[in-house]
């Protein structure tokens, strides 16, 4: 039997939208120093593009976030 282990949360992407949020930090700003457009984190942001796990990752290292805030890690 396989299972399928989903290595996000599935509203990871609203966890970011609020900590990008309460820090009152510019969507371009994260953006760039995730290494992605902001065109591209708008739609993740607004629940239109999935997050990917290197996304992720790279999100919480620029916010300084334990990654578990993001991911599945049980």
């Amino acid at each position: 039997m396989i299972t399928l282990v989903t290595v996000l949360k599935k509203e990871a992407y609203k966890e970011l939208k609020s900590v990008i949020d309460k820090r009152g930090l510019k969507q371009n700003y994260v953006a760039r120093e995730i290494g992605i457009t902001p065109n591209y984190l708008g739609q993740i942001l607004n629940g239109n593009r999935k997050l990917s796990a290197d996304v992720a990752i790279k999100a919480a290292q620029v916010l300084g976030l334990p990654l578990d805030v993001f991911l599945n890690l049980s």
